[in-house]
């Protein structure tokens, strides 16, 4: 691949020093209540089995809840219609529950087929009729979308998410359209976590009418070892993407682009960045949103601590915000702020225009919070 930096990755190492960490302060939940904000953070949360569960905060009066779910989750979709949530198992976990956001009554929506398991992600069709979640066929490796009754949870369907391990999928605003990251690795329960296949892994970023299962397009990157996890959908139908190169796996010692957009009929198209971001990331991006007032979209990298801002319309690279081990991402109702999470507890807001923290609504409430997040109001 052609180094776009002109710095190899070994020579970025030895001579240019990682980004310094900002210090942080620690501030108590309830240390600044209100403020004028109403949000409410959902992110899977726990770092043992014991405490595993779905993390609440209400920003309006500082309260966190947490609710316990049995297995560790990864990714939450609200419900157009009814306020209401799902939160799926991480690979390879087979369950997901529905927890209702004004009683805070939870159950176990459903759990997979035989041969089947989850990767975490999952959305609902705009009428809140249906539920869409990303699955693999165990004993093949064939990535599937299971289209389930998004009420009784019954499995109404299966088609193909046209790759292997499909991850993070969206729908485009013609309520129709899928958008689905194959992340192109092969894994198995049997093997844990281990990736089998790396030598020939192929990830795409595929578009797939939801009616019917065709394929409508489908794109790979140049790069092969850049397995594509994460995505967001622009008002305007832009798709943001992230990605985890697979350096063990890697040919070469470049650094490589790790975000990228996309819109139908045209090419994808990588996001640069200066060579000490690019190696600050550490090959891992986690996760992606996309704030549609501003046009800025943002993403996250837990493996190098830092949140990182690029221009919508023009790709061009517009900062980043350091916290540790942040991966939770997401954009207030209202579209004010950028929200971000880390694993230590800690909760902070960025003004989506200045990319600057609002320190008065900094919080730390005593939740562990996971891979993703999710935003609604109270």
């Amino acid at each position: 691949m052609v180094n776009r930096t002109g710095i190899s990755r070994r020579a970025l190492v030895s001579g240019i020093a990682t980004l310094a960490l900002m210090p942080s302060s620690l501030i108590a939940a309830g240390a600044h209540q209100n403020r004028g904000r109403n949000d409410v953070w959902l992110s899977a949360q726990g770092d043992r089995a014991k405490t595993y569960g779905m993390g609440l905060f209400h920003s309006g009066n500082a309260t966190n809840l947490e609710i316990p779910s049995g297995f560790r989750g990864h990714g939450v979709c609200l419900h157009p219609a009814h306020h209401r949530v799902v939160m799926f198992a991480r690979r390879p976990g087979k369950e997901a529950i529905e927890v209702d956001l004004e009683s805070h009554d939870h159950r176990l929506a459903f759990v997979c087929k035989n041969n089947r398991h989850l990767f975490g992600h999952g959305c609902f069709s705009p009428d809140g009729k249906l539920l869409f979640t990303t699955e693999t066929e165990i004993d093949t490796g064939r990535g599937l979308i299971a289209i389930r009754d998004a009420n009784s949870y019954e499995l109404l369907a299966e088609i193909s998410s046209h790759g292997i391990g499909p991850h993070e999928l969206k729908l485009l605003n013609d309520g129709k359209t899928l958008v689905v990251a194959n992340g192109g690795i092969l894994t198995h329960p049997d093997s844990g976590r281990k990736k089998l296949n790396l030598d020939s892994m192929s990830s795409n970023l595929c578009y797939i009418d939801s009616y019917s299962g065709k394929r409508l397009a489908l794109h790979r990157l140049p790069e092969a070892k850049a397995s594509i996890r994460h995505l967001d959908v622009a008002v305007d139908d832009t798709v943001a993407f992230a990605m985890q190169f697979q350096r063990e796996a890697a040919v070469h010692d470049s650094l490589v682009p790790l975000t990228a957009t996309h819109r139908l009929g045209n090419p994808p198209r990588l996001l640069e960045a200066p060579a000490a971001v690019l190696m600050q990331m550490r090959d891992y991006i986690g996760s992606v949103v996309i704030n549609n007032k501003n046009r800025v979209v943002g993403f996250t990298s837990p493996k190098g601590s830092i949140a990182l801002f690029w221009d919508l319309n023009n790709g061009a690279f517009l900062g980043y915000h350091q916290l540790h081990d942040v991966c939770g991402i997401a954009v207030t109702a209202d579209q004010r702020y950028f929200a971000l999470t880390s694993s230590n507890g800690q909760m902070r807001l960025l003004d989506a225009q200045t990319l600057k923290e609002d320190r008065a609504h900094r919080q730390h409430p005593d939740i562990r919070w996971d891979n993703h997040l999710l935003l609604t109001t109270g």
